[in-house]
């Protein structure tokens, strides 16, 4: 009798089984590389949309509260992101701490959390009470140099 040519049952139920369980990992791999990209650049867009309304705040030039809050949304990408902003004291009386967090719905998980500082701009010095209003002090006039004698006509 001449052998058979081919698999036996068995080991094609054995194969089928290694390839699922590879296969099952592969794919259990992949979807969590999509979901750790995803997550990526949510909080990518979320530190954007954080500093964006750190520097509205800091280019205003009104100064910033001593505590409180706010909060709002703001749109970025096609999507709208909710923010919130926490005002303390420090321990310098001229400075102030911002606490921004974004978060991509209203309770939704912290995406981004960053934190500022903004000083007191500094007070204006009082006008020269000898010179007269408005005007600028006129610069002195130049002497002649030392070193140098003055030139003739």
């Amino acid at each position: 009798m001449r052998p058979q040519a081919g698999f036996t049952l068995l080991e094609v139920l054995v194969a089928l089984a290694v390839l699922a369980i590879a296969m099952g990992a592969i794919i259990s791999a992949a979807t969590q590389s999509i979901n750790t990209v995803a997550t990526l650049r949510d909080q990518t867009f979320a530190g954007w949309v954080a500093l964006n309304q750190i520097n509205q705040r800091l280019l205003d030039p009104k100064p910033w509260p001593d505590e409180g809050s706010s909060s709002g949304s703001a749109e970025l990408a096609g999507r709208a992101w909710r923010w919130e902003a926490q005002f303390s004291k420090t321990g310098d009386p001229d400075l102030r701490r911002l606490d921004l967090t974004v978060r991509a719905r209203e309770n939704g998980p912290e995406l981004s959390r960053r934190v500022a500082f903004k000083g007191k701009p500094p007070e204006k010095a009082p006008a020269d009470p000898a010179s007269p209003a408005g005007q600028s002090p006129t610069p002195k006039e130049k002497s002649p140099s030392p070193n140098k004698p003055p030139s003739s006509p």
